[in-house]
């Protein structure tokens, strides 16, 4: 999986949702920054994280897992 490609798909499920970075790390417990992180695909999410991302955003975890959807 390529980090920025995930990190596109996080951000475009997030503005499709509404929320703001640090909304979005409020309801998985995490910190605004490591949201802003994954999106710039300077780091990748645990996949404990990545599931909590999925549940919140109301995408199915293969989302942001496969490379197919987007290509």
């Amino acid at each position: 999986m390529d980090k920025k490609k995930l990190g596109k798909r996080i951000k475009l499920a997030r503005v499709e949702k509404d929320l703001s970075q640090e909304q979005l790390a409020d309801l998985i417990k995490a910190k605004q920054k490591s949201i802003s992180r994954y999106e710039t695909g300077i780091a990748l999410p645990s996949l404990e994280t990545l599931e909590k991302i999925s549940g919140v955003l109301k995408k199915p975890f293969a989302y942001f897992l496969d490379d197919k959807m987007f290509d």
